[in-house]
């Protein structure tokens, strides 16, 4: 057995580290770490003796030197190993990170759901703002741009789902059957870029990038063009990239402290005219990015914009700002609708911008108190609790569904032109985290689906597999608007889950 260490080597060992932790921070270079709440201020003497050694022990903890270096060497070795060092990371596929509301990318694997109530509301306000500005000559798009998990489903947690109906997709069909051209979803334009090989989302930032924002600036051009803007959508090389700025966006690597240990790929660009563009500052005195602001670009006759928005801007606005010849921005966070600011600067165009998780609470509020909806949502509400086609990203989607481990239809009955089918379906595990579903026909007449309620208690079922899997599992629900074309259609039902989605063959149906 080896002899102990003399006491005067404890205490010199103790010191040495000591001196270590105060020193080393101030030689090796500085940890990129930015951790989501504020540390632990100077502790208040006056709060007494109990208080104030409660309140020094945090600001000694919040403080020591070494502590962002510890963090951040301990969250590279996580990451290695694929365990995120903070809840508002999650560690996905190939080192890619993705940001945690709180939901686990609940907006893009359908957590939220668009229902009859809320879309009925939300596509009123939709109307109401845009016949409030159609009337003082403005036109009025809401944007919503994709998260990276909606583009990148292949790099995301393996137990992650991309939900092929989630709230941002219904609420776009939503609104272009009862308002058409008011609310354009980015997902297709952003996901057709990354097909062609563009890079439209790095690994370790929230938002897209500069090619990511190009391929969004085509598409709201487009339908700005819809709209009376009388403006052509500029070429790419009329702007000057930018990937080696050392501030380049790395939120969610710099949320874990890595920033500084893996490479940084993330493109922007510059509009050259932006060095005689002028910006005002409004309001309170904030000089960030969230400031509401006005940029003159120093082109009379160009039309007016106001742009409401978030950070997703930040790299979309170099390719818009120089259409117009003045672009007022405010921040969301200052209000989703601005009559002040619509009256004081008479736009010619209005954008309200928000990234897909934010859309349902960008659109409730409205101008004026609120109003019943019209017959065009009351026709597109009905129009989507009812069959329809089924979209070849949704076909994508199911073709990978395994076999529900438990499920059957019960009962079909013929009811005009609509089916009633009552039945059931489960993964059998009370914790295998049960989602949307659908019914779908394939026909004669081709391949419809339609979202359905799985929200029937079955207590039967507990009682039969004598395990608790979990209610309700339990469907009755009316299929509207059957295939005119009459014949044998085969249904599947399919339920999503946290493995994936489930899928139940049922019966074959004849109709007509």
């Amino acid at each position: 057995m080896s002899a102990p260490l003399p006491r005067p080597g404890l205490i010199a060992g103790a010191v040495a580290l000591m001196v270590a932790a105060f020193c080393l921070p101030a030689v090796l270079p500085k940890p990129d770490l930015r951790e989501g709440r504020k540390l632990a201020p100077p502790p208040a003497l006056a709060a007494g003796i109990t208080e104030a050694r409660r309140q020094t022990d945090a600001y000694v903890a919040d403080n020591f030197p070494a502590r962002p270096l510890l963090i951040s060497t301990l969250n590279l070795a996580r990451l290695k190993l694929g365990v995120s060092g903070s809840d508002k990371v999650l560690i996905g596929q190939d080192g890619w990170l993705f940001y945690n509301d709180g939901s686990l990318l609940g907006a893009a694997r359908g957590a939220y759901r668009l229902g009859a109530d809320e879309a009925r509301s939300r596509l009123a306000n939709l109307q109401a703002r845009s016949e409030y500005l159609q009337a003082r000559g403005a036109g009025y798009l809401v944007v919503a741009a994709p998260v990276r998990e909606a583009i990148y489903p292949e790099f995301a947690p393996s137990w992650f789902h991309l939900d092929p109906s989630r709230y941002s997709r219904a609420a776009e069909a939503l609104a272009n059957e009862a308002t058409p051209g008011r609310l354009l979803y980015l997902e297709a334009a952003v996901a057709a870029a990354k097909t062609a090989g563009v890079t439209t989302f790095s690994k370790h930032d929230t938002h897209w990038t500069g090619d990511g924002a190009y391929a969004g600036y085509g598409a709201i051009m487009q339908a700005l063009r819809a709209q009376g803007l009388a403006q052509t959508t500029r070429p790419l090389s009329d702007f000057r990239p930018n990937d080696t700025d050392p501030k380049r966006p790395r939120d969610l690597a710099r949320m874990i402290g890595v920033a500084g240990f893996v490479p940084i790929r993330y493109r922007t660009y510059e509009d050259p005219a932006a060095v005689n563009w002028k910006t005002i500052w409004l309001g309170d005195g904030r000089r960030d990015f969230t400031a509401p602001q006005v940029i003159d670009t120093g082109a009379p006759g160009k039309p007016v914009l106001l742009m409401q928005r978030d950070s997703f801007s930040i790299a979309l606005l170099p390719f818009l700002t120089g259409h117009f010849s003045k672009v007022i921005l405010t921040h969301i966070d200052d209000g989703y609708w601005r009559p002040d600011l619509i009256d004081r600067f008479k736009p010619d165009f209005v954008i309200l911008e928000v990234q897909e998780a934010g859309l349902g609470t960008v659109l409730s509020t409205a101008p004026g108190p609120s109003r019943p909806a019209g017959p065009s949502i009351e026709a597109a509400i009905d129009r989507a609790r009812s069959l329809r086609p089924v979209l070849a990203s949704e076909r994508r989607e199911l073709a990978s569904a395994r076999k529900a481990p438990g499920c059957a239809v019960d009962r079909v009955e013929s009811r005009g032109r609509d089916l009633q089918i009552a039945g059931w379906i489960s993964d059998l595990r009370a914790e295998a985290g049960l989602g949307r579903a659908a019914v779908r026909l394939s026909g004669p007449a081709g391949d419809f689906i339609q979202e359905i309620a799985v929200d029937r208690p079955r207590p039967d079922l507990r009682m039969a597999f004598k395990r608790p899997i979990g209610e309700p599992n339990g469907f009755d629900a009316r299929l509207i608007s059957t295939p005119a074309q009459s014949g044998s259609y085969g249904m599947t039902i399919y339920r999503a889950s946290s493995g994936g989605w489930l899928a139940c063959p049922g019966p074959k149906v004849q109709i007509g």
